[in-house]
């Protein structure tokens, strides 16, 4: 039944900062020999309803930080720092007596552990233990607790790197499951660690606080399950996987933070989160723990921060799970409303990769030039006059085709027939002519080049070209699946030859956003 509490310079008692209902170590072999570190050798540790309390300060301080004297302090202050015992005046204290002697002990033999002992524990048994948690920096505040930690951990020594196998189960926050497996040796320096560990189904709605601070935005609910693993080696290199799965996580108000990303969370989500409402996303983490600025938790923060900015800067990136293949582009055949061959696999992998998550909207523009295009555009526009002279004579043949329907292909003679009939029916200013004002007989190349030469590319041409091509790209995706409620058709684009991009092609400009 022991409790220890912190020291708190503005308090009597600081709160509780770890506890025990029993702590059995059976048997315990000591060694002190002169000159020598001392041995303590323990076959068997049982430790029974353990408790200890984590807090992080309004100043955004951890708690632990302040346990340990400063440095410089004797074993006699610290002793003073414990509650006080009627104790004789002519009996000096026995744990300051003992304290001193090991730190003395401890410096002589200049080893390198940190303990001021060489410690030896055969077997620890953890018996039903509970962490409370509470981040009094965040508002409102946070609390959670780590309960039912019941496990094992196997042969420790402290004067080598072996690491101690390590199994441990209990719950988080109530309803998360939490299991940790692996082998670790707190005792050296640094710190010997290859453990994974697995929380699953932990509810995200309490989480709120944080959300709503950093990320602008209140979490109405959600379960998150995390699946690490963490080695450290003996020279300090950390190497570690943080498998995070978002289930269902649902934003609710906007919350007015100035400590709010600016970069599009609700965007980002929407990226990630599958058809299944699951988000599966791998944060690894390398560095030194013996780099004074390394810290796990700025790097996460710098991962999560880099799928945010890509949300924003390259949200098809993420939409092709990482891929360098640019979905956001449909190509276009030059003059035409016919999509690109190379592009059609862009249309399938959109249509899937929307398919796949349900909360993205997408808005379709298309793009036209009327300077680099207007050769493309006059021969589409004369292959369409020939297409619908060609259905006109099927019609009359009796032979009438739906209007989708593909045409039999033209051979060089019935293509010259119909440009030659178009060419007689068509008013041109600049037909060559006779002696007497008839149209001369041209070879049909020519008569070709004159009809393409009169029809007029304006801005206006190239705006009706964009806008069929942004119909075309939406039909495609329809076709493909996609509800037309989620598509949008953006107001057509005119380029203008020389401006922006000097490769630019026929296209089809793709965005996305959410609700």
């Amino acid at each position: 039944d022991v409790q220890v509490n912190e020291r708190d310079s503005a308090q009597r008692n600081g709160g509780e900062l770890i506890g025990w209902q029993s702590l059995s170590m059976k048997p315990v072999h000591v060694v002190v020999a002169p000159g020598a570190r001392p041995l303590v050798e323990i076959d068997k540790l049982i430790w029974s309803d353990f408790y200890s309390r984590l807090v992080i300060t309004e100043a955004g301080r951890f708690n632990l930080r302040d346990v340990a004297a400063a440095p410089g302090d004797g074993a006699p202050a610290a002793a003073a720092s414990a509650p006080a015992r009627p104790v004789a005046a002519d009996v000096p204290s026995s744990k300051t007596t003992v304290a001193a002697s090991v730190a003395a002990s401890g410096a002589q033999s200049g080893a390198a552990s940190t303990l001021p002992v060489d410690l030896v524990v055969g077997a620890t048994q953890l018996v039903n233990g509970k962490v409370d948690f509470t981040d009094r920096f965040i508002r409102p505040n946070y609390s959670a607790a780590l309960t039912e930690l019941n496990g094992t951990l196997g042969r420790l020594d402290s004067r080598t790197r072996d690491m101690a196998t390590l199994e441990l189960r209990g719950r988080a926050a109530g309803t998360a499951l939490l299991e940790i497996r692996g082998a670790v040796n707190p005792t050296a320096d640094p710190l010997a660690l290859d453990i994974s560990a697995r929380a699953t189904d932990l509810e995200l709605a309490p989480l709120s606080p944080y959300a709503g601070k950093y990320a602008g935005y209140a979490i109405e609910r959600g379960k998150l399950s995390m699946d690490v693993a963490y080695r450290i080696d003996p020279d300090g290199k950390l190497e570690a996987k943080n498998q995070v799965i978002l289930n269902q996580l649902t934003f609710g108000d906007k919350i007015d933070s100035p400590d709010a990303t600016k970069l599009p969370v609700r965007l980002a989500v929407a990226l990630l989160t599958d058809r299944n409402g699951v988000i599966d996303i791998n944060l690894p983490v390398t560095g030194s723990i013996n780099d004074p600025q390394f810290s796990v938790f700025g790097i996460v923060l710098k991962l999560i921060g880099n799928l945010l900015l890509k949300a924003l800067t390259a949200p098809f990136s993420l939409l092709a799970g990482g891929a360098t293949e640019d979905l956001s582009l449909v190509q276009f055949m030059p003059g035409t409303t016919t999509i690109a061959a190379s592009s059609l696999p862009v249309i399938e992998r959109v249509a899937k990769s929307l398919a796949d998550r349900p909360a993205l909207r997408m808005t379709v523009t298309g793009a036209a030039d009327p300077v680099s295009e207007r050769e493309a555009i006059r021969s589409a526009t004369l292959d369409a006059m020939i297409a619908a002279a060609q259905r006109r004579e099927l019609a009359r043949a009796g032979a009438a085709q739906a209007a989708s329907a593909p045409l039999p292909k033209l051979d060089a003679p019935g293509r010259a027939q119909i440009v030659k009939r178009l060419y007689a029916d068509t008013k041109l200013p600049n037909k060559p002519r006779n002696l007497i004002g008839l149209a001369k007989d041209i070879p049909p190349a020519e008569m070709e080049a004159l009809l393409k030469g009169a029809t007029v590319v304006s801005t206006d041409t190239a705006r009706e070209l964009a806008l069929q091509r942004g119909l075309a790209v939406r039909d495609a995706l329809i076709a493909k699946g996609l509800g037309s409620d989620r598509l949008f058709l953006g107001a057509p684009k005119i380029h203008a030859a020389g401006e922006g991009d000097a490769a630019w092609t026929p296209r089809v400009q793709l965005s996305l956003a959410t609700p």
